[in-house]
């Protein structure tokens, strides 16, 4: 009996110590297999093109240090088609190396991929490395998302998104009112999101919750992505919550930007938004209350026209807003950014498209930033289209031949500067005018937790320029 009792021991101890690989013929045997493996197992998906499958599974067993896995046999040589969908939860799993294509056309509502299956959520979970590409629904104006992100301490990184039509923004993130979902959204490459229904609204490209759960303090983390040619809307990412983080993304020759539409206490630190002049690309959009908004670089952007879609636009709000209105914006911080032959205004202070929104903006400082313009754009910098609330403004740069200084304080033009070849912009000596430098401010925005990796990065430059070759499926690089 001890002899039985010991070898059942050592056969646990070398199972633990030796996670096992299971390969699956059929999309059956995966959930099967899914459904039961321990911590550390990895079920790998035979190579081929699977129609119409619905995968669902829920695996508790994974842990930090032992993943559950389930991927591709080899990464990028496995196809859903058809109306395929993935539902998983537990945690600590991974899903990595797969593509869905050719299909979509009779989803309706349903999401590509969830992190929940039914009422279970997947918490401290992983999608990498996997390509959803023109998944449409044949009906474009039928919202359906790609990814839902559900739970809490999920991850999607280096995934491609390439070319949503119909409504529904390609990834969302749904938020359970009162509990911070803590999600990381990271190196993904969103390519061509596109308006096929020609609507006004509903086709953005990332979603951080909804106006319901807008006062939940969600700390997400959305950093290092890529954005090209998102057509979608006006809001690219539109942030419907409180307290993340909108970190060294790039924007790039798209017709939309970065909203905060909703929530309070979010970053924008280190993004570049280069509009690549489409006329309605822009920048930033700030409405509600606690933001900060620092280093971030603005080019090209020629959106200006509308009232929307400055390079950076401060909106007005409406006395006792619905939930779903235009909150007032205050305790705004506008820090070192830098605004590179832009659209004029560069800033437009006030905003509003409704004639109940009439609460300026207040409580918001516009300093230490960079206006410089050698594109021959001509006119006023700053635009106070309503006044009333206190703003503060110092120590702002002004340099153009056709630029205006505004009617209020602090705003200083210099004249001789120059832009380097790599974008720095230098004084008559040559020296680095100082919005080039990485600003750091003190106040209660954005996520509470960062991770390391990300932390790091940012630390060690003012903004990042994100090409193809830097984001998506490690295996599917798109080099220039």
């Amino acid at each position: 009996m001890k002899y039985l009792l010991f070898a059942t021991l050592q056969f646990l101890l070398l199972h633990s110590l030796h996670a096992a690989d299971h390969l699956a013929g059929s999309v059956e045997e995966a959930i099967q297999l899914l459904n039961k493996i321990p911590a550390g197992d990895k079920v790998l998906l035979k190579d081929g093109t699977y129609t119409n499958t619905v995968l669902r599974f829920h695996n508790p067993n994974g842990t930090q240090g032992k993943p559950v896995v389930f991927a591709a046999e080899h990464p990028g040589k496995v196809f859903f088609e058809g109306n395929s969908t993935l539902s998983f939860s537990g945690q600590y799993i991974i899903i990595e190396g797969f593509v869905w294509q050719h299909g979509g056309a009779d989803l309706q509502t349903k999401s590509v991929i969830e992190f929940r299956n039914g009422s279970r959520m997947a918490v401290h979970s992983t999608l990498q490395d996997c390509v959803i590409d023109s998944y449409n629904n044949s009906d474009l104006n039928t919202d359906n998302k790609w990814v839902s992100l559900f739970g809490q301490y999920n991850r999607v990184t280096r995934c491609l998104l390439y070319n949503k039509l119909n409504r529904g923004a390609s990834l969302t993130v749904w938020l359970e009112e009162g509990q911070s979902a803590r999600h990381v959204i990271s190196y993904n490459y969103f390519l061509e999101r596109q308006n096929g229904p020609n609507a006004d609204n509903g086709l953005e490209s990332i979603r951080v919750g909804d106006s319901k759960t807008s006062f939940t303090e969600a700390h997400c983390v959305v950093a290092f992505n890529r954005f090209e040619a998102c057509d979608g809307e006006i809001e690219i990412i539109s942030n419907k919550s409180c307290h993340n983080s909108y970190l060294h993304n790039t924007f790039y020759n798209s017709a939309g930007g970065l909203t905060l539409r909703h929530g309070n206490d979010c970053m924008c630190n280190g993004n570049f938004f280069d509009g690549k002049d489409k006329k309605e690309s822009y920048g930033i959009r700030i409405i509600g209350e606690g933001h900060t908004v620092i280093n971030n670089y603005f080019i090209g952007l020629k959106g200006a026209k509308q009232a929307m879609r400055a390079p950076l636009t401060v909106v007005n709000g409406i006395p006792s807003s619905p939930i779903n209105g235009y909150f007032q914006v205050k305790r705004a911080v506008i820090n070192g950014n830098v605004f590179i032959n832009n659209a004029l205004p560069l800033v437009r202070m006030g905003a509003g498209t409704r004639k109940e929104a009439t609460l300026p903006p207040d409580s918001v400082t516009v300093s230490n930033n960079l206006f410089f313009d050698d594109a021959a754009n001509s006119g006023a910098i700053y635009d106070a289209a309503t006044t009333g609330g206190l703003i503060n403004t110092d120590n702002n740069i002004v340099s153009g031949k056709n630029l205006s200084l505004p009617q209020v304080k602090g705003f200083t033009e210099i004249k001789g500067t120059q832009r380097t070849a790599t974008g720095e912009i230098l004084d008559s000596k040559g020296n680095l005018l100082s919005p080039e430098s990485v600003v750091n401010v003190t106040t209660h925005a954005g996520a509470d937790e960062m991770p390391a990796e990300i932390s790091e990065a940012i630390s060690k430059r003012k903004y990042t320029i994100l090409l193809p070759a830097d984001v998506g499926p490690l295996w599917k690089r798109i080099h220039p």
